[in-house]
Order: C-alpha cells, then sequence, then structure tokens
C-alpha cells in the first residue's frame, strides 16, 4: 500500500529546497558545552586536620573546605569533565604515611585512608600532600578504571574529558612531602602506559586520531576539525596540565604529540596547541570565545576556592556559559556535597549538564548527555 503523504508534509519537504537550505552540519566532539568538576577526586578534609590547617592558614583551609562525591556519582549526575591531581610515586609508598593521618588518628578520627593503595608502585591521586590528602580513588589506575566502568555501562555518552594535573615542585611548607619532578621521560612514559593500561584501544581519543594525515594538531583541527560526535560518544580524552618543562619533555620526539596517549597545554599557535585552559572568564571571555570559535577546546572555573560559593556571586559561572567554553569546571554541580550550607549550585541553563556550546552552535540543540 502507498504511503500516504499530508500536503503538510510535503511543502515542509519541499520549503528547504526551494529555498535553498541545507541539513546542519553534524556536531563535532568540540560543539558541546558541559558541567565538569575540579579536584573531581576530593574528599572532606579530616575535622582535626582541617582545625590545624585553620590555626595555621586560615585562608588556605576557607579554600580546602568543599569535598566531592566518588567519579561514578558525579558522572550519574551529568558531570563530563573531571581533574585529576597526580603524583609520581614510581617505587610506591612514598605518600603512605602523611602527617594529617595521624593528626586525625590521634583525635580519634576513622579517615578511610587506603594505605594498601599507597604501597603500590604508580600513579598517586590527592591534592596536597600530607594535609589535603584524602581521595575518593587513590590511585590513578583506580580513578580510570571507575570512569571506564561507568564509561562501557553506558556506551552512548558524550565524550569525557579528564585533565591531569600535577603540582611537581616543592611547596615550601612545612611537613609537606616534596613531589618528584615530573620532567623526567621515563616517568611520562609510565604515565602514558598507566593511561593506557586502563583506557585500551579505542576507549581513548588520541592525539594520533584527531591529527590523521595533518602536518600538525594545530593544522588539523583548523582545516579539517575535531572527530564527530557520534564518533567519539562513549569515549574519553585527557589533557596533560603541568609546568612547560614537563609539557616540553612531553612532546620532546613526539611531534604533534604522535604516538602520546594525551593532549597537552601549549602557548597558542604551536603545533601541538589545540587546548587551551582559562581560570578567569570574566577577565578572558572574549579570548575563549575567539578560541572556540577557531576550534580549540577550551576548560574553564566558574568558582574557585570557595569564594564565589561564600558569595552566592555567579557572575563567573554566567560568563563561562557565555563564552562557550566547552568545559566548565565547579566545585559545585547539582547534587555536590555542600559542607558550608551555601546552597551554591552551577548548572547550564535550565538546570542542564550538557548543551551545544553557544559559541560553536548558536541555534542550540538538544544533548542526550
Amino acid at each position: 500500500m502507498p504511503r500516504r503523504i499530508t500536503l503538510a508534509a510535503a511543502i515542509a519537504a519541499t520549503v528547504p529546497v526551494l529555498l535553498g537550505a541545507t541539513e546542519p552540519a553534524p556536531l563535532a566532539m568540540n560543539d558541546i558545552q558541559v558541567v565538569g568538576s575540579h579536584n573531581s577526586f576530593k574528599a572532606q578534609i579530616p575535622t582535626a586536620v582541617m582545625a590545624r590547617i585553620r590555626e595555621l592558614e586560615p585562608k588556605l583551609a576557607d579554600a580546602l573546605d568543599y569535598y566531592h562525591l566518588p567519579l561514578v556519582q558525579q558522572l550519574d549526575a551529568g558531570v563530563r569533565q573531571f581533574e585529576l591531581d597526580i603524583f609520581a610515586d614510581p617505587d610506591g609508598g612514598r605518600y603512605a604515611d602523611p602527617a594529617g593521618e595521624d593528626w586525625a588518628r590521634a583525635a580519634g578520627e576513622v579517615t578511610g585512608f587506603d594505605r594498601a593503595a599507597m604501597l603500590t608502585p604508580g600513579f598517586k591521586v590527592l591534592h596536597i600532600p600530607d594535609v589535603d590528602y584524602l581521595s575518593t580513588c587513590a590511585t590513578l589506575a583506580r580513578c580510570l578504571g571507575e570512569i571506564d566502568a561507568w564509561s562501557r555501562a553506558h556506551p552512548d555518552h558524550l565524550p569525557i574529558m579528564i585533565t591531569l594535573n600535577a603540582a611537581d615542585t616543592p611547596s615550601g611548607r612545612p611537613d609537606i612531602t616534596d613531589p618528584l619532578p615530573l620532567d623526567d621521560p621515563a616517568l611520562l612514559d609510565t604515565l602514558d602506559a598507566e593511561i593506557r593500561a586502563a583506557l585500551p584501544g579505542e576507549r581513548l581519543i588520541t592525539p594520533d586520531e584527531v591529527r590523521g594525515t595533518a602536518a600538525s594538531l594545530r593544522d588539523a583541527v583548523r582545516d579539517t576539525g575535531w572527530p564527530s560526535l557520534e564518533a567519539t560518544r562513549g569515549r574519553i580524552y585527557i589533557l596533560l596540565d603541568v609546568r612547560d618543562a614537563v609539557s616540553d619533555v612531553y612532546r620532546a620526539a613526539h611531534p604533534s604529540l604522535a604516538g602520546r596517549a594525551m593532549f597537552g597545554w601549549y602557548p597558542d599557535g604551536q603545533p601541538e596547541s589545540v587546548f587551551q585552559i582559562v581560570q578567569d572568564p570574566l577577565a578572558d571571555g572574549a579570548q575563549i570565545r575567539r578560541w572556540v570559535e577557531a576550534g580549540i577546546i577550551v576548560r574553564t572555573r566558574t568558582d574557585a576556592n570557595t569564594v564565589e560559593a561564600r558569595l552566592r556571586d555567579h557572575a563567573k559561572a554566567q560568563a563561562a556559559m557565555e563564552s562557550g567554553a566547552q568545559a566548565l569546571s565547579t566545585d559545585y554541580y547539582a547534587g555536590a556535597p555542600d559542607p558550608l550550607a551555601l546552597d551554591f549550585t552551577v548548572t547550564l541553563p535550565d538546570g542542564a549538564m550538557a548543551r551545544c556550546s553557544p559559541a560553536r552552535v548558536p541555534r542550540g540543540c538538544t544533548l542526550d548527555p
């Protein structure tokens, strides 16, 4: 039996042709904007440790007075960008006996500190050794494993961005264990190996995939663009956020990050420069928008150090959204712990956790996160 077509349907099908309209291009992975979390692994600081920090450095205590849900619960809440602070520990045990744990135990607190995990060789995940040392996933392998397991169970999710941040120089504070410097090719090769072991095969979106046959990553993004959103759903990509000396070692002998597991943060215009990290969208919103319109993926902040939350000030969050930056990092996503009872939450309009970037897709879109 022939299919019946109504007059209205016939007109609707004909008008775009008559007007010369075309179907919108498929979305690319850089066309979206998502809510992410900052220091995503951070667990609550024990009461006795926080009291000690507040006695010595009150401003630092205020800045550290937040924590997060476990990674899987964040993913369930719609978070699609994470930040993990990493510390090299090739022999194991470097961070197994934090000073803060002694203070907490002396006060009778049970913290859940996983000393066994800290004794194993491999990269550790924590914020500040000895004082902000508790993590919802103590090792990089465990953190990536949790994200990967959730991802495999939800194979159509938007691509997940993970930023690996390394504060790998001495803090200068007493009682704080000094980290190992990461400007060591062997340590960076080990880091890549840990990542590939946790995210094997096509689980990981790599610089090689984005570059394709182009001469550089920058050329690929400028001339061809990022892979499609459809091709990157259910997958993960990683950005290395480190000091310049470490970034330079990471790309040495790997032009345009050939063979590397991660993207990097490099000065604008360099062959490897396809990501930017911007701390203040109020000051740099116009530059963020220019980068996003040019194809660069940008991660920015909506709040920091509990300052905006304490003031209930959404100006930075609003500027971040309007900039079009793809990843909006907050300590206060929907459902995040609220230890100070501030009732401060950051979401996209209408409570969404993902949408199309207004700088990339001004018409907007509906996304399944």
